[in-house]
């Protein structure tokens, strides 16, 4: 035929206009806790925007100044990395004994150089690693250091809270400077001790127990000897710092990978 219908010629213009169309999304579920390769579990922090900073007139809120920031999906470590975690590593020939070199100020807990040799303390946190070998680790276990925004949303959740379980200081949910009158821990802790601490997202132990790195030379989340103003989810931390001392760790995020439904 010369001439193609009507009926035909609508049925080309219809598949035309169909395969012109943009492709949807495929939707993808997030599992909310997965195992990373070092064994460790982690929690799913969701994409999307969050409350960052200190609202004006806050304590050093110069240094970390309210505002909304956007994150990608990522999962972080529920725990803190602990000496028996961080010994399969230097097992492995990955990581390095952890530092302890102090150079300024000197330290005044010597007893944590011994923590990491003692097999009873094996699931407490690794403490006075470097950031390097913070670094290598993550790196070893396929994972990263988080970002300062990654570690405070994954600390306060997506309103602002002032603490990982709300607004109002209660010294029962966390490891700090108490001399365990309150928290019942004069030092260090095993992860996990405070499980009514927990983020909205279920990563323990943001609040306290060790101070963590973040990817810019910067500790945050306070720890067994921070006073409760440290403690708070987006208090600045410290940059820049020079001592590994028994009171600083680290925990790792990965980005989430979509799987499909």
């Amino acid at each position: 035929m010369r001439y193609l219908s009507a009926n035909v010629v609508g049925l080309l213009v219809f598949m035309f206009w169909l395969f012109a169309l943009p492709v949807p999304h495929r939707a993808y579920a997030l599992e909310k806790v997965v195992t990373g390769a070092d064994g460790a579990p982690m929690a799913l922090v969701p994409g999307g925007e969050f409350i960052m900073g200190l609202k004006d007139r806050e304590p050093l809120s110069e240094m970390n100044p309210l505002r909304k920031v956007n994150l990608k999906a990522y999962y972080i470590d529920i725990y803190e990395v602990t000496n028996e975690r961080y010994r399969l590593c230097v097992n492995a020939g990955a990581c390095t004994l952890p530092s302890w070199n102090i150079d300024y100020p000197p330290t005044l807990h010597e007893e944590g150089k011994h923590w990491y040799f003692d097999k009873a303390m094996g699931d407490y946190p690794v403490v006075g690693p470097t950031w390097r070998q913070a670094v290598d680790y993550c790196r070893w276990a396929k994972k990263r250091v988080p970002s300062n925004a990654e570690w405070e949303k994954a600390a306060r959740g997506t309103d602002g809270r002032t603490y990982p379980w709300g607004n109002e200081w209660d010294g029962k949910r966390a490891n700090w400077d108490d001399d365990g009158k309150v928290d019942g821990f004069r030092k260090l802790a095993p992860v996990g001790s405070f499980p009514a601490g927990q983020s909205p997202y279920g990563a323990m132990d943001m609040a306290g127990n060790v101070r963590e790195w973040t990817d810019n030379l910067v500790v945050r989340g306070g720890s067994w000897y921070s006073r409760p103003i440290t403690l708070r989810a987006a208090d600045p931390g410290h940059d820049f710092i020079v001592e590994r001392d028994d009171d600083m760790g680290f925990r790792c995020v990965m980005d989430a990978e979509p799987a499909e439904k």
